[in-house]
Formats: structure tokens, C-alpha cells, sequence
């Protein structure tokens, strides 16, 4: 009973720290300072680096590690050392491996589940400092989080899908695109002359 009744007050806790505004309501399209940074890395619309430069600028998983913490925090007191390292280790895998699914064409579902299994490491090891620094089982976090990480995860893969589109009337270019363009030996983009070789 005391298992159920801390993972029903945690998971309530957790429930909160998911809105209901749609992508439309969050996300800006045109944001001209956050395009022109990523592009002036050589990140162009359409790639996945570019995505990932985007929401970066957003702080999609700061904001997400600080949401989680915000409500451990609140149940169990302060996360620091081991505790806030692993939580912190998991939030970013759980936004990588979610972001990295933009190009692949999965529901948002998918992508979010994927993500969410992919990082069974570092959620063990989340679990078991958890349980260090509060003598808790780790299966009361894991389990009260799953439907806060999994709604994270959905989010940033809605968010990726827009913010990898740039601006509007931005030219994409494909992933695809952008390997052959890079591949040793591959012909310069039309217009361009390639460099004199190197004299001996």
C-alpha cells in the first residue's frame, strides 16, 4: 500500500508538467535569430542536425530534465550529485534518441516508445540513485515518470518535425542530400568550380 499510495502522489505530480497546447500555440516558424544561427554553423532546413540545432535554441530537453527534477524535487527533497547527474543523463538520451527519429516517418507513438526503450540504461541507473539518495524503490520513479517521459517525447518529435523545416519558404535539403554531397570525391553543386588542385 505505501508503494501505491507514493506512486499515485508522484505520478499525479508528474501528470502536471504536460500542457495540452498544441505545436501551432508553442512554436514560432519564423524565428529569423534561431534560423540564422544554426544556418551560419552550416546547418541547412531539412537536415536532422539542423533540427537538433533548432531545439537547442528552444532548451526542449533543459526544459524537460528541469521539469522532471521540479518534481522529484518536490517529493523527495533536493536532487544533486549521482541523482541529478543520472537524471539529467537520462533526459537527453530519452531527447536524442527521440529527435533522431525525425526523418525515419514513425508516429509520434513510435518514435516516443523507441526512444523511451533505447534508454533503458540510463533509467536503471536513474532507478538505482534514486533509491541511494532516498531509500525509495526505483520502480516508484520509473514507474510514475513513464507517462511524463513518454509525453515529452512525443512533444519534442512533433517539435522536431516543424522546426526542421526552417522558416517559411525555406529550400530543404534531404539528409540523403546532403550525404551524397558530402561523399569524398563527389562532383561540386552545380555552379561551382571546384578548387584548383594543390601544386607539387
Amino acid at each position: 500500500m505505501a508503494l501505491a499510495g507514493m506512486l499515485l502522489v508522484l505520478t499525479g505530480a508528474l501528470s502536471g508538467c504536460v500542457t495540452g497546447s498544441s505545436i501551432e500555440d508553442t512554436i514560432a516558424l519564423e524565428e529569423p535569430a534561431d534560423d540564422a544561427h544554426c544556418q551560419s554553423l552550416l546547418m541547412r532546413p531539412g537536415e536532422l542536425v539542423y533540427a537538433q540545432c533548432r531545439l537547442a535554441m528552444r532548451k526542449t530537453y533543459l526544459n524537460d530534465y528541469n521539469n522532471r527534477k521540479a518534481v522529484i524535487q518536490k517529493s523527495y527533497g533536493p536532487v544533486t550529485g549521482h541523482l541529478d547527474v543520472t537524471l539529467r543523463a537520462d533526459a537527453f538520451c530519452n531527447y536524442d534518441e527521440t529527435v533522431k527519429q525525425v526523418t525515419a516517418g514513425l508516429s509520434d507513438d513510435a518514435a516516443a516508445e523507441n526512444a523511451y526503450q533505447t534508454c533503458a540504461t540510463t533509467r536503471e541507473e536513474l532507478a538505482a540513485a534514486f533509491t541511494d539518495a532516498t531509500g525509495q524503490p526505483g520502480a516508484v520513479l520509473v514507474e510514475a515518470e513513464r507517462p511524463t517521459i513518454l509525453a515529452q517525447n512525443r512533444q519534442a518529435i512533433r517539435e522536431a518535425r516543424v522546426v526542421i523545416k526552417g522558416p517559411p519558404g525555406s529550400v530543404l535539403v534531404t539528409e540523403s542530400e546532403v550525404a551524397i554531397q558530402n561523399a569524398p570525391g563527389a562532383p561540386p553543386p552545380a555552379g561551382l568550380t571546384p578548387p584548383a588542385p594543390l601544386a607539387q
